[in-house]
């Protein structure tokens, strides 16, 4: 059965993703997606400076819970058809007031990469984020991304969801022990009120 037929399983959905806070019982699959990625994902990930092994389920810990909170939003990626779970985008830092922004940081497991899921899934992730709290959204007015330079997958997918970069950051993040210079990319409420995207 499309998931999309019952009730309360996805935020929102798309043509063949949706996307869905963390459950319990995602444990296990989650875990065994990042076992099995691991070679594809440890390039970009920064390590937390806790040391803790980010493929291990004590990271499901982790993300389970902040998959619904305040200043975090932690949404799994699931393909509509069978359910499964294909990745993960986390929105975090989230911030109100005069500022109503949120960073968004994103993996898809290895067997998913390249099909298209991410695009639609961030898509999905932007659109949530921005629509208004009455209707069910976050509310926000600005969400932004920062990528490795040389992660060219990341660069073309926030291109094709419609960021823009807006400058560069030096020695902004660790991955891998090493404090890595990073992009900064970002999307504004009116820039996607003008794409066809947020309809």
């Amino acid at each position: 059965m499309d998931i999309r037929d019952m009730d309360n399983v996805v935020i929102r959905a798309g043509e063949r993703v949706g996307i869905r806070h963390l459950r319990e019982t995602d444990r296990d699959a989650y875990t065994a997606l990042r076992v099995n990625s691991r070679a594809h994902l440890e390039p970009w990930e920064p390590i937390p400076p806790s040391g803790m092994d980010v493929y291990s389920p004590e990271v499901f810990d982790r993300d389970f819970s902040m998959t619904d909170t305040e200043r975090e939003q932690r949404f799994a990626i699931v393909r509509l058809s069978d359910g499964e779970l294909l990745g993960r985008v986390a929105l975090g830092c989230i911030e109100r007031g005069v500022f109503l922004n949120g960073r968004f940081g994103y993996w898809i497991g290895a067997d998913h990469a390249g099909q298209g899921y991410m695009t639609e899934a961030l898509t999905l992730c932007v659109a949530h984020a921005f629509a208004p709290i009455e209707d069910g959204g976050l509310g926000l007015h600005r969400v932004c991304a920062n990528i490795l330079p040389r992660n060219v997958a990341s660069r073309k997918l926030l291109e094709r969801v419609g960021f823009v970069k807006e400058g560069y950051s030096e020695k902004y993040l660790q991955i891998g022990g090493v404090w890595e210079d990073h992009e900064r990319w970002g999307m504004t409420v009116e820039r996607w009120g003008d794409d066809e995207r947020a309809g």
